[in-house]
C-alpha cells in the first residue's frame, strides 16, 4: 500500500513539475502576446472589482456574529457559491448563488422530465437562446426570494443588527436590503459574463474562486493562532508541528483532487476502413473523466440539506419548537443532516454523472461517423457499453465526492473551529477553476502564436511576390 501511494505521489509530483516548467516558459513569453495579456488584465480587473465590492457592507447594517453564518447550512452554502461576500454582509452577499441555483434547475428541466424545456434544448441555437432568457428570469426570481429569506434568517440567528433607520426598519428590511442584494447579485453575474466574453476562463467559476481564495490567508492565520500557543514556550515545537501537519493535510488534499480531476478512463476507438493498429500511441481513444459528475452533486446536496433552514427564517425564534429542532439537527455538521447529505450526494453523483456524459449523443455521433469500439457493435450495444463504463465511474465519483464533502463537517464534529476547517468542496472549486483557466490561457497562447506565425508567412510571401514582380519588370535583365 505504501509503495502504491509513493508511486502515485511520484507521478503527481512529476506531472506538477512538468506543468510548472511549461507554465514558467509560457509566462516568460506571455508579455509579448498583447491580445492575450489584455484579456488576462481585464479578467484580473473584473475580479478585483468583485473582491472590493465584497468588502462594502450594506449601509445601515452591521454583522455582529459571523460564526452564526457558518453554523447555518443555508447561510453556509450561500457564502460558498456567493463568493464569500456574506461574511461581511456586503452588497454582493448573494454573489452568483441565484444564477447557479437557476442553472441547476434548468439543467434538470432539460432532461425528459420536463418535455417543453427538453424540446427547446434540442431545437438548436434559437432554443438555447430561449433557455438563457428563462434562466435569467428564474435567476431574478430566486435572487428576490433568497434576499428576503436571507435577511430574516440572519436577523433570526442574531447575526445582523440595524445601526440606522430604527424607526423604519421593516421597510428597510423587506424592501431596501433585498433590492440591494438582488442588484448586487445581478452585478456579480454581469462581471462573470464580462470575464467569459472578454477575458479568460469561465467567469462564474472565477467569481466563486476569487471569493474562496481571498479567505485562505486569513484562514491560515487563524489556524496558526489556534494551533500555536505563544504563551506556552515549552510546547511551542509541538504546536508548530501540529500547524505544519494541518498545512500538509491541506496540500495532500489538493494533490488528490488534482490527480482525480486530471485522471481519465480512455476507451480505444476505431474508424471504419482505417484498419486496426497494434501501436498503442496510434490508437484513437475516447477520454472519460474519472469524476464525470464534477462538483455539482456536492453543491446541490448542500442546497437540499439547507432547504429546511431556509424556511426557519419565517418562524418565531422564541416559541417555535420546529425552528429549534431544524437548527439543532438539520445541519451538515450534525448526524441527521450529514446522513441526508451523504444519501442525496450519492444519488445525485450517479444521476448527474450519467446525464453529464451524454452517452446517447456519443453513441449517435459514432454511428454517423462510422466510429466503433473494438469488439462492440455500433448502435445500441455501444450505448449500453458506454452506460456501463460511465455508471462504474459515477459510482467511484459518488464515494469520492461524498468523502470530500464530509471532511469539513467531520472536522467540526471533532471540535475544530469553523474558521479553520477546510472542505473538499472548496478545494475542488479552487483546483478545477485553476486548471481550466490555465488550460484556456495556454490554448489561447498557442492560438496567438499560430496566428502570428501565419501573418509572418503571409507577409514574407507577399514580400517575395513583390520582389519577383519587380525583378520581372526590370528591363535590364538579360533573359
Amino acid at each position: 500500500m505504501l509503495k502504491f501511494l509513493t508511486k502515485i505521489l511520484g507521478k503527481v509530483f512529476e506531472y506538477s513539475a512538468n506543468k510548472y516548467i511549461n507554465f514558467k516558459h509560457t509566462f516568460s513569453t506571455l508579455w509579448k502576446e498583447k491580445v492575450l495579456l489584455k484579456k488576462i488584465l481585464f479578467t484580473l480587473l473584473m475580479l478585483s472589482i468583485f473582491v472590493v465590492a465584497g468588502t462594502i457592507t450594506i449601509p445601515g447594517l452591521r454583522l455582529v456574529n459571523a460564526n452564526a453564518i457558518d453554523r447555518n447550512s443555508f447561510l453556509g452554502i450561500i457564502n460558498i457559491v456567493g463568493g464569500g461576500g456574506l461574511l461581511n454582509f456586503s452588497i454582493v452577499a448573494l454573489g452568483i448563488g441565484p444564477f447557479i441555483t437557476a442553472s441547476l434547475i434548468m439543467l434538470i428541466a432539460q432532461t425528459k422530465l420536463v418535455p417543453p424545456i427538453h424540446r427547446l434544448s434540442q431545437s438548436g441555437p434559437h432554443g438555447r437562446q430561449k433557455i438563457n432568457i428563462i434562466t435569467r428570469l428564474l435567476t431574478f426570481l430566486i435572487a428576490a426570494i433568497q434576499a428576503i429569506v436571507l435577511v430574516r434568517t440572519v436577523i433570526g440567528n442574531q447575526a445582523l443588527r440595524f445601526v440606522a433607520l430604527e424607526n423604519d426598519s421593516s421597510f428597510y428590511q423587506y424592501f431596501i436590503i433585498p433590492f440591494i442584494l438582488v442588484a448586487g447579485s445581478l452585478f456579480a453575474l454581469f462581471l462573470g459574463e464580462q470575464i467569459t466574453n472578454k477575458g479568460v476562463g469561465n467567469g462564474t467559476s472565477l467569481i466563486i474562486f476569487s471569493g474562496i481564495a481571498v479567505r485562505l490567508p486569513s484562514q491560515f492565520k487563524v489556524a496558526f493562532e489556534y494551533f500555536v500557543d505563544s504563551s506556552n514556550s515549552s510546547a511551542i515545537i509541538n504546536d508548530i508541528v501540529l500547524y505544519f501537519s494541518y498545512l500538509l493535510g491541506f496540500f495532500v488534499l489538493i494533490l488528490i483532487v488534482v490527480f482525480v480531476y486530471l485522471a481519465e478512463r480512455k476507451i480505444p476507438i476505431q474508424q471504419t476502413g482505417s484498419g486496426m493498429s497494434k501501436n498503442i500511441k496510434e490508437i484513437s481513444t475516447l477520454p472519460l473523466k474519472l469524476n464525470p459528475a464534477g462538483i455539482m452533486p456536492n453543491i446541490f446536496s448542500l442546497i437540499v440539506v439547507s432547504l429546511p433552514s431556509l424556511f426557519t427564517g419565517f418562524l418565531d425564534p422564541n416559541t417555535s419548537a420546529t425552528r429549534h429542532w431544524i437548527q439543532t439537527h438539520m445541519q451538515v455538521n450534525q448526524p441527521i443532516g450529514l446522513t441526508i447529505f451523504i444519501v442525496v450526494n450519492i444519488i445525485f453523483a450517479i444521476v448527474m454523472g450519467l446525464q453529464q456524459s451524454r452517452v446517447d449523443k456519443i453513441a449517435e455521433d459514432f454511428a454517423k461517423n462510422s466510429t466503433f469500439i473494438p469488439g462492440i457493435r455500433p448502435g445500441e450495444q455501444t450505448e449500453d457499453y458506454l452506460i456501463g463504463v460511465v455508471f462504474r465511474l459515477s459510482i467511484f465519483s459518488a464515494f469520492y465526492l461524498t468523502i470530500l464533502g464530509v471532511i469539513q463537517p467531520v472536522e467540526q464534529m471533532l471540535g475544530m473551529p469553523q474558521q479553520i476547517t477546510f472542505g473538499g468542496t472548496s478545494v475542488i472549486i479552487l483546483v478545477s477553476t485553476a486548471i481550466e483557466t490555465m488550460s484556456q490561457i495556454k490554448a489561447r497562447y498557442d492560438a496567438e502564436k499560430i496566428i502570428v506565425k501565419r501573418k509572418r508567412i503571409d507577409k514574407s510571401s507577399t514580400l517575395a511576390s513583390k520582389t519577383t514582380k519587380k525583378l520581372l519588370n526590370n528591363k535590364d535583365l538579360l533573359w
